[in-house]
C-alpha cells in the first residue's frame, strides 16, 4: 500500500472518531423515540389474508405512534400497527385508517413495480442492528410487493428470496399483513436485535407517517431496536440458477446454456459463481438524444453484476457497464463484525481478446452510518496491465437540525497508465422549511483513464456548489415545491476554464396533481457560452397508467441557436392493456457552418398484462441523428413475452433483438429454473 493511501487512511480514522465524538458546538444526535421495543413471540403464526382478526394478533406488539416528520406531528390519519415473530418469520400488520376510502391509491400490480405513487405501507429491517443500510418490505393495498435487498439483486424472485403480503380496503380505510422469512435477511449467529422503522406513506397528501419518531428529519437508517429477538440458526440453502436459450436468427440455429450459483452462510456472507452468462437477451437503456458534452451514464441491468453492487467500488473505479462480455465470474459480499467487504473476478472479452478482471472494496464502520475503506481494480492481459487503488471515508453525523456528512474518496491509477482521481464533499441535509447544501472538490489528472471505469472528462480540478430549499405547505396552491441553485467552477490543469456557470431552478406539486418548473441556466464553457431557460410540465402525475410529460429547452448551446422537446405520455387503452410514447427532438443552428445537430427520436412501447406475473410487449425505436455531418438511423421492432413467477420456471420470449439499430428475423426462448440444494 502506497504512503499516499495509508496516509489517506489515518485521516479518515482520526476524523471518524471525531464525528463518532460529541464535538463542542455540535448539536447532540437526536435519539429516536421510542429508543427501543420488545420483541414478541407468537405461539401461532397469524393467517396471512389482509384481515387483521383481533385474537391472531393478540400477543403481538400494538403500535400506534406513527408522526409526521416534517411538521413534528401525529399522523393525522390514525394507523396502528402489530409487531410479532415465530420460529422461522418475522409478521407486520397495518391498519391504515382513511375518511375518505375512496381515494385510495391502488394501482400497480406487478411485483417489484412502479408503486410510489400509490398509498404504500413499509416495513424496514437492520438485522445487524448497526444503522446500515435496511431491508425494504412494501405493499400497496392491492396487495402488490416491492422489495429492496441492501447492495442490491436481481428481479427474480426465488433467487432474491420470497416474501408474503395481502391487503384489502373496507369501509374505515386498508389493512395489510406480512410475512418476511428471517432467511431472507443476513444477520449473524447470536443476533438479538434488530433495527425496526415503519412507514406509512400517503401520496394524495404528500405525506408520511413513521415509527419510531425521528424528528423532523427522515433518514431510513435511524431505527427503534426491536430487543430480544431470537431469530434462528440455519443452514440456508445453495441455490442454482441454470438458464437455457434456443436463438434462431435467420438460418443460423444456436443453443446456449449457462449457470449461476448463489450461497449465503449462517454469517449472511454470500458468494456467488457465473458461468456462461447470457448477457445479450437483456435491454440495455435507449438513451435520450437531448444535447450533452459527455458520455450518460446507463444503468446495469444484467443479474451476475446487480446482485451485491453496492458493495463494490464506485463507477470511477469500477463501471460494469464496460465489460461487455463475461466467460466467467466470482462475486463474494457481506459483513461481518464492523467490516463489509465486496470482491468480484473472472474472465471477459473485449473485442475478441480474453482479459483478467479483479475488483473489491473493504470498509470498516468507525461510527454509526460512518465508514472508511480501501478499494481497488486490477485489469490484465490482452495488452492490458492496470490496477487502481485508493481510499475512501464516509462520515455521518444527524442531529436536530438535520444531517451532516463528510465524503472522501482518492485514487491511483498504475501500470500502463498513470493517473489520480480526489474527490471531497460536505454536505447538510434538513428538512422541509431549512436550508440544505453542498460543497463538492474534484481533482482529476489528465491521465486518469481506467478502462473499466466511467471518467468522461479528465485534466481538471474545481468546486461545485448546491444549496436547495423545500416545503410542504399546509394551504394554498401547491402540495409541495423545492427551489434549487447550483455553481460550479472547474479549471484544467494546463490552464483556463474546461466551464463555470450557475443554475437556477423550481418546481411544485399543484393539489390538481400538476407539476410545473422552470430551470434557468448560465455555463461558460470556451470558446461557448450557453444561456439556456427549461420548463417541464408533468400531469395525472399519481395515475400510473395516465400521466404525461413535457420538457422543453431553448436558448444558446454548444455554439449554436437550440431547441429541445421531449414528450412522455401512458395511456391505458383497456384493461390492461397500456401504451407508452417517448418523442424526442434536439435541433442546434450553427451560424457559421451547414452541419447542424439534429435528432429525433421516437420510442412507442405496448404491454398487455395477462396476470400480474405474465406479459405480452411490443417496442418500436425509430430515430434519425445528424451530428458534424454524419447520419445514423435506428428502425428497431421487437416483442417480448416475460414470466417472472414465484414458483415454477421464468420464461423470456423475443422476437427481433433490443439493442439492434436495424429489426432483426431473430426468435429466442430463454428459460430460468432456480432451484434449491
Amino acid at each position: 500500500m502506497s504512503k499516499g493511501l495509508l496516509a489517506f487512511v489515518r485521516i479518515g480514522l482520526v476524523i471518524g472518531l471525531l464525528f463518532a465524538m460529541p464535538m463542542k458546538g455540535w448539536s447532540r444526535v437526536q435519539e429516536v423515540d421510542p429508543p427501543r421495543i420488545p420483541a414478541r413471540k407468537l405461539s401461532k403464526p397469524p393467517v396471512i389474508d389482509g384481515i387483521i382478526h383481533p385474537d391472531e394478533w393478540a400477543e403481538a406488539l400494538v403500535i400506534h405512534d406513527f408522526w409526521f416528520p416534517t411538521r413534528q406531528q401525529r399522523g393525522e390519519f390514525p394507523t396502528t400497527a402489530y409487531l410479532g415473530y415465530t420460529a422461522d418469520a418475522i409478521y407486520v400488520a397495518f391498519e391504515c385508517e382513511d375518511p375518505e376510502p375512496d381515494k385510495i391509491r391502488a394501482q400497480e400490480t406487478k411485483r417489484g413495480g412502479a408503486i410510489e405513487n400509490d398509498d404504500v405501507v413499509a416495513v424496514l429491517i437492520d438485522p445487524q442492528n448497526k444503522r446500515l443500510e435496511p431491508y425494504w418490505f412494501e405493499a400497496n393495498p392491492l396487495g402488490t410487493q416491492l422489495e429492496s435487498i441492501p447492495g442490491g439483486s436481481t428481479e427474480n424472485i426465488r433467487w432474491r428470496g420470497d416474501w408474503e403480503a395481502r391487503a384489502r380496503v373496507h369501509e374505515k380505510g386498508w389493512s395489510v399483513e406480512f410475512r418476511i422469512p428471517f432467511r431472507m435477511l443476513r444477520y449473524p449467529s447470536g443476533q438479538r436485535q434488530f433495527g425496526i422503522a415503519l412507514v406509512r406513506s400517503i401520496p394524495r397528501r404528500q405525506e408520511l407517517y413513521v415509527f419510531p419518531n425521528m424528528g423532523a428529519y427522515f433518514d431510513e437508517k435511524r431505527h427503534t431496536v426491536w430487543d430480544g429477538v431470537e431469530p434462528p440458526v440455519q443452514r440456508r440453502p445453495i441455490v442454482f440458477m441454470p438458464y437455457w436459450l434456443g436463438d434462431a436468427n435467420g438460418s443460423e440455429r444456436t443453443t446456449r446454456g449457462g449457470l449461476d450459483i448463489k450461497y449465503v452462510s449462517e454469517g449472511g456472507q454470500t458468494a456467488l459463481l457465473t458461468l456462461n452468462p447470457d448477457f445479450e437477451n437483456i435491454a440495455a437503456d435507449v438513451a435520450s438524444v437531448d444535447f450533452s458534452y459527455t458520455e450518460k451514464v446507463l444503468t446495469e441491468t444484467r443479474p451476475f453484476f446487480q446482485e451485491g453492487s453496492g458493495f463494490l467500488p464506485p463507477r470511477t473505479v469500477f463501471y460494469s457497464v464496460r465489460v461487455q462480455e463475461l466467460n466467467g465470474g466470482l462475486k463474494l459480499f457481506g459483513t461481518t463484525g464492523n467490516w463489509s467487504y465486496g470482491v468480484l473476478g473472472g474472465e471477459y472479452e473485449m473485442q475478441n481478446i480474453q482479459r483478467q478482471l479483479l475488483t473489491g472494496r473493504l470498509r470498516y464502520q468507525v461510527a454509526p452510518r460512518s465508514f472508511v475503506g480501501v478499494l481497488g481494480l486490477d485489469n490484465r492481459r490482452g495488452g492490458v496491465n492496470e490496477q487502481v487503488w485508493g481510499g475512501e471515508l464516509d462520515l455521518r453525523r444527524i442531529t436536530n437540525e438535520g444531517e451532516w456528512r463528510l465524503v472522501g474518496l482518492h485514487t491511483r491509477l498504475q501500470g500502463d497508465r498513470d493517473g489520480r482521481y480526489s474527490l471531497a464533499r460536505i454536505e447538510r441535509g434538513a428538512p422541509d422549511r431549512r436550508l440544505s447544501w453542498y460543497i463538492q472538490w474534484t481533482d482529476i489528472s489528465p491521465n486518469y483513464r481506467p478502462r473499466l471505469a466511467f471518467v468522461p472528462e479528465r485534466g481538471w480540478r474545481g468546486t461545485e456548489i448546491t444549496t436547495y430549499y423545500t416545503d410542504r405547505p399546509e394551504g394554498g396552491a401547491f402540495l409541495y415545491w423545492a427551489i434549487r441553485v447550483s455553481g460550479k467552477s472547474r479549471r484544467l490543469y494546463e490552464g483556463g476554464v474546461l466551464d463555470e456557470g450557475v443554475s437556477i431552478g423550481s418546481e411544485g406539486l399543484l393539489r390538481n396533481y400538476m407539476s410545473v418548473g422552470v430551470q434557468f441556466d448560465y455555463l461558460r464553457r470556451p470558446p461557448n457560452i450557453d444561456r439556456t431557460v427549461a420548463l417541464v410540465v408533468r400531469w395525472n402525475t399519481l395515475d400510473l397508467y395516465r400521466n404525461g410529460t413535457l420538457y422543453a429547452i431553448t436558448g444558446e448551446q454548444n455554439g449554436g441557436r437550440s431547441f429541445y422537446i421531449a414528450l412522455n405520455q401512458k395511456l391505458e387503452l383497456a384493461p390492461r392493456l397500456r401504451l407508452g410514447i417517448d418523442l424526442e427532438q434536439l435541433h442546434i443552428d450553427y451560424p457559421d457552418t451547414p452541419d447542424d445537430d439534429r435528432s429525433r427520436q421516437a420510442i412507442i412501447t405496448l404491454n398487455y398484462e395477462i396476470t400480474p406475473e405474465r406479459a405480452i410487449g411490443g417496442r418500436l425505436v425509430v430515430n434519425r441523428i445528424e451530428s458534424g455531418g454524419e447520419v445514423s438511423t435506428t428502425r428497431n421492432f421487437y416483442l417480448t413475452y416475460l414470466q417472472r413467477v414465484r414458483r415454477g420456471f421464468d420464461l423470456y420470449v423475443i422476437y427481433g433483438l433490443p439493442n439492434a439499430s436495424r429489426t432483426q428475423n431473430r426468435f429466442a426462448i430463454k428459460i430460468v429454473t432456480p432451484m434449491e440444494w
